[in-house]
């Protein structure tokens, strides 16, 4: 199948050209005909997976049909988890409408306010945001977007585990009618599945992520190696293989700095990609990675989401994610749009557990690579019968470890007064009776006795 089969317009085909777009991808050849048609998507592809011209293409066919020369308030919205991805998607679409007079703009976290209010009084087709930032403008009535009718959640998956749940129920409060909804996410979670139960009508349910097997080919190994020797590793594998780009993933940003600071040590040129960098200096860092300027990029996971990088064949994981769905992000970042790529796991003896899950769940078997000189000491480590990953079985757990412990009521007695035939007859001798104090009897006096008693108290008295 070619593009012109799926009833683009000319303007789109004529930007496709310029790309150099030959064949629709998997996705892109499963719902951009479904969207021309106004259906509801929810998609589960991989990233690299062409998902943003999926979405992108028909959109800009159908508000190009529709277009006025007034002034035009926003017409589709596209939520993104993190502003690199914002930035990544709005360039795109520039590129895709290049032959057309629509206007896409960016709103974004980490920026000023103002700005931004200025560029949301502009004319705007496709507005592509973060929901913290855009709910901030909806609050403080900066943006109108009464006129929505094609909303996109992309990378949904980490939107909700970033903790946007709020900021998009205020979002989706804001438009006057429901609008066509597309829901895009790597993985199908149960939340996703919940979120799409919420805001999908009759959807079009299309997982690529089956499909793409024979053709997406990420070669997955691991190095089992001591903590302290990461570093060093890296280093020697980066310059065995100098001629290629790496990204290089870690869990924290305190990480990220020290094998930064490192590798720079050891000569090569590299960046660090966090959440202590401002917009600018992470964008600078894209961009000279882009540019072939620098070899290594190392990054945490939510910045380094939805980064494009065409022929990027290595990543190294520098930590093993907990998540599985962070896992299958990160490696997204290599073997992009069909290609060959490679992902390289560091795995220390505390995280042999975590690599065996990930083994399990996505139904791989890693290849164990060895360096001489490294990880010398792991190999009773691995044969170790704790790192076993065995399925989980439901099992009944009580006590302090595990559930509450469930209290077993006791079965109350019974009688007949109580509406129990069958219970004993009730007995008053047998009901035990609280003891009774027994009251001293006064003493009783005479007469002269009391006469005498009581002239001896006013004696005393008149003293």
């Amino acid at each position: 199948m070619n593009f012109k089969e799926l009833n683009l317009s000319k303007e789109v085909l004529a930007a496709l050209a310029v790309c150099d777009y030959k064949k629709p991808t998997p996705i892109q050849e499963a719902i951009i005909s479904q969207i021309l048609k106004n259906k509801d998507v929810q998609a589960i592809a991989p990233t690299g997976s062409g998902k943003t011209a999926a979405f992108s293409l028909p959109i800009i066919d159908k508000l190009n049909k529709n277009l006025t020369d007034d002034f035009r308030l926003p017409r589709a919205l596209i939520l993104v988890p993190t502003r690199e991805l914002a930035v990544q998607i709005d360039a795109s679409i520039k590129k895709y409408a290049i032959h057309t007079e629509l206007k896409s703009a960016t709103i974004f976290g980490g920026t000023k306010m103002e700005p931004q209010v200025n560029k949301l009084k502009k004319t705007i087709d496709i507005l592509v945001a973060t929901p913290g930032r855009l709910a901030e403008h909806i609050k403080e009535k900066n943006v109108n977007l009464a006129h929505i009718n094609t909303l996109v959640l992309d990378e949904a998956d980490t939107m909700l585990e970033m903790g946007f749940s709020e900021e998009m129920a205020v979002i989706f409060d804001s438009f006057d009618k429901k609008p066509q909804t597309m829901l895009f996410s790597a993985t199908l979670g149960e939340s996703i599945k919940k979120l799409g139960e919420k805001i999908l009508e009759s959807a079009y349910c299309v997982n690529i992520d089956k499909t793409q097997k024979g053709t997406h080919k990420i070669e997955q190994s691991v190095y089992y190696i001591n903590k302290d020797e990461k570093n060093s590793l890296v280093s020697y594998l980066i310059g065995k293989n100098y001629q290629q780009q790496y990204i290089v993933f870690t869990r924290t940003k305190h990480t990220a700095e020290e094998v930064f600071n490192y590798l720079v040590e050891s000569g090569l040129k590299c960046d660090s990609l966090h959440g202590d960098k401002t917009h600018g200096k992470r964008q600078v860092a894209i961009k000279r990675f882009r540019d072939k300027e620098i070899q290594v990029l190392v990054a945490t996971d939510i910045t380094a989401r939805g980064i494009d990088i065409k022929g990027l064949e290595y990543i190294i994981n520098y930590d093993i994610p907990n998540s599985v769905d962070d896992y299958i992000h990160r490696i997204g970042r290599t073997g992009r749009a069909g290609m060959d790529g490679n992902a390289i796991n560091l795995v220390s003896s505390s995280e042999i557990y975590s690599q065996k899950v990930i083994e399990r769940k996505l139904h791989i078997k890693m290849k164990v690579l060895e360096e001489t000189s490294f990880g010398k000491d792991m190999v009773d480590v691995i044969k170790s019968p704790k790192i076993l990953v065995r399925k989980e079985a439901k099992r009944e757990v009580s006590g302090a470890f595990g559930h509450k412990k469930v209290k077993v009521k006791t079965k109350k007695k019974t009688t007949k007064r109580d509406g129990d035939p069958k219970a004993e007859k009730f007995d008053k001798k047998k009901v035990a009776k609280a003891p009774v104090k027994e009251k001293k009897p006064k003493k009783k006096i005479d007469s002269a006795t009391f006469a005498k008693k009581k002239k001896s108290y006013t004696s005393i008295k008149g003293r």
